[in-house]
């Protein structure tokens, strides 16, 4: 017998199937020890209070998404509290779930070890080990995509095998695909996709009008909804963080396909898709599992995929844009038949020395990303928890007025937002009572005056030298170190807060990272708190440690601190060739609790008021707005502040 007409060894799956297990054991490990980061604050709004299943309903209008995860998880946390771990436990409950009903629904198209490899290769992808641990909605919206394709499969054949109506099958996939498309808006599309694919191929016109009735049914309901949403969102949707560019969708499908399979498993795939191009253009022939169900279910697969793409980008045009590579996760598992089908087709059959041999190599690539899994132990997501631990211990600080950058990309800056930003985000894990005033970058920056705020920083920066709360401000969303820099160059630099310099405390966070083919964890920071602190003393030696204050962390924020990072405004530059202009003179050191490292900084002065939108979302305006400047930002400082410190 020719043995690539048979199915893949079995005792592949044995191994497939273990490295998926550990995957879904260690779902289950370190679910508190990050803190909630900024999408999962906004689940606690939407869920925390004692309004019912219609507050509910109601806060999840003013976004934009479907109603029924927040009504579960606030039906949910009645019972189980509203702690890390219990936020986070159904999200680890729903990616194993996933998996087994992946594993469960295509047992009848897909061979043990094909499964088995499309399961070891979905729970080693980014998204899945990310989203597992996330109070959000993406791995029950995986448990419903992986549910609408094991009951498109049970539904094709029940119609096959039996002439009479299917209604209970009928029935079945009617309520998922509502459930679903309540749950995410791409799941709608999928489901889209899937009532099409099968009323092309089922041969009953009965059927196929319950289907046509089907899905006008879930689209006038969800029509219903959204028509609801527009009227009621606080979001500007027309300018979120999404875009319509064609460099933009390329980007976001790209992430998606990084997301899905990455390093290692993307050569493993890719080199399986190459071997199984050589065997069609050579014309051998491929294994198929079931002649007629193995074959209709990678056509639906593939079709649901492209075809969400297709219809996400036209959404996104003509409705408003919001295509991105999480929406195209929701999709997953029927990316993992396509993954599944093609280790059936071209991957190595395992009954040889030589094709077991490279089934091992594909095993020890694919597998490989298990030791990355002690990263369930690390502090993963942005710090406001360590931060907000922080904040609490500052001298001065209770019951103060904490100055706090508005996410100024995560809502603009509304009332609805800076509300949001100060009593749902900043103050979450600070003491009940603890007063917050939420600032755009350029109001810290007195580009955009605020009554009171330059009063408010000049006074917390004279409580250096005579005690209190030094605080300036506190930002944890929306920057990265180089943002982070800029809004301590504009602090230092104001009148009251000069001559003292500004202290930026970094607190860390880890991400996967790829260093050439090692896989490991880097620390990145990812939460900022800026406070006043006195002014160099003449002589001073670099190699002392700088005045911070004595603050440590404890329990499972203790190894988060980050660099201290010293901002001193030196001088300014009046300029006169042309029109008039301002150079800021600063010196800048990195301290990392064991070396210094100082740098100097020239920086061009933009005083402009620009409107902070995504065309625009840099902290410093655009020089070549309108009336801002007549001289471009130097080179240097992008390069410095990028990291040359």
């Amino acid at each position: 017998m020719n043995a690539s007409l048979g199915a893949p060894a079995r005792w592949q799956a044995v191994v497939f199937g273990l490295i998926a297990l550990i995957a879904c054991m260690a779902t289950f490990i370190g679910l508190s020890k990050s803190g909630l980061w900024i999408d999962e604050l906004f689940t606690v709004y939407l869920i925390k209070h004692d309004g019912g299943i219609a507050e509910v309903i109601r806060r999840q209008l003013t976004d934009t998404h479907p109603p029924l995860y927040p009504i579960f998880l606030h039906c949910w946390a009645q019972l189980a509290g509203f702690s890390e771990w219990a936020l986070r436990l159904p999200s680890a409950v729903f990616a194993v779930l996933s998996v087994v009903i992946f594993a469960v629904g295509t047992r009848r198209v897909l061979s043990t070890t094909a499964i088995a490899f499309a399961c070891a290769v979905g729970t080693m992808s980014d998204f899945w080990f990310y989203q597992s641990q996330n109070a959000r909605s993406y791995e029950l919206c995986m448990v419903f995509a992986a549910s609408m394709l094991s009951a498109a499969i049970a539904f094709r054949r029940r119609v096959r095998s039996r002439p009479n109506f299917p209604l209970a099958h009928w029935i079945g996939l009617s309520l998922l695909g509502l459930a679903a498309s309540l749950t995410h808006a791409y799941l709608l599309l999928a489901l889209g996709m899937i009532l099409f694919v099968l009323i092309l191929t089922v041969p009953s016109w009965r059927v196929r009008g319950a289907l046509v009735a089907t899905g006008l049914v879930v689209l006038v309901i969800n029509a219903a909804y959204y028509r609801m949403m527009i009227h009621s969102s606080a979001q500007d949707m027309q300018n979120m963080w999404f875009s319509n560019n064609t460099g933009f969708f390329y980007q976001q499908t790209h992430q998606a396909l990084s997301f899905l399979v990455s390093g290692q498993v993307a050569v493993v795939v890719s080199l399986l898709l190459l071997f199984g191009v050589r065997k069609w253009v050579v014309g051998e022939p491929f294994f198929v599992f079931d002649d007629l169900d193995t074959r209709w279910t990678t056509f639906l697969s593939a079709f649901v995929l492209i075809g969400v793409i297709v219809c996400g980008i036209g959404v996104s045009l003509a409705v408003a844009p919001s295509y991105s590579d999480r929406n195209l996760m929701t999709c997953a598992p029927f990316a993992w038949l396509l993954i599944g089908r093609l280790y059936d087709a071209a991957g190595p059959r395992g009954y040889t020395r030589n094709s077991a041999i490279v089934a091992a190599l594909v095993m020890l690539m694919v597998g490989s990303y298990l030791k990355l899994l002690p990263g369930r132990e690390l502090q993963r997501n942005e710090n406001w928890r360590a931060s907000s631990q922080y904040v609490q211990q500052l001298p001065g600080c209770t019951n103060q007025v904490l100055p706090v950058m508005l996410p100024y990309r995560f809502g603009h800056a509304t009332d609805h937002f800076r509300k949001l930003a100060q009593q749902n985000f900043f103050s979450y894990y600070m003491p009940q009572g603890t007063q917050t005033a939420a600032y755009m970058p350029a109001e810290l920056a007195a580009r955009h005056p605020v009554a009171g705020l330059p009063e408010l920083l000049a006074s917390r920066a004279a409580n250096v030298d005579t005690g209190g709360c030094t605080l300036l401000a506190w930002a944890v969303h929306d920057l990265d170190e180089s943002r982070a820099l800029k809004i301590a160059l504009d602090l230092a630099r104001q009148p009251g807060v000069a001559p003292h310099r500004v202290l930026m405390q970094e607190f860390n966070t880890y991400e996967r990272q790829r260093l050439k083919w090692k896989l490991t964890w880097q620390t990145n920071a990812e939460g900022y708190v800026y406070l006043a602190i006195p002014r160099a003393q003449p002589g001073a030696s670099l190699k002392s440690p700088p005045p911070i204050p004595n603050i440590r962390l404890t329990g499972k924020d203790a190894n988060v601190l980050g660099d201290s990072v010293i901002v001193d405004y030196l001088t300014s530059y009046q300029g006169n060739a042309g029109e008039p202009y301002t150079v800021d003179v600063y010196s800048i050191e990195r301290w990392d609790g064991k070396t210094v490292h100082e740098d100097f900084l020239a920086v061009h002065r933009l005083t402009c008021d620009q409107p902070t939108t995504k065309a625009n979302w840099d902290i410093w305006p655009d020089p070549a707005y309108p009336g801002c400047s007549p001289l471009p930002l130097p080179t240097a400082p992008g390069r410095t502040l990028a990291g040359g410190l």
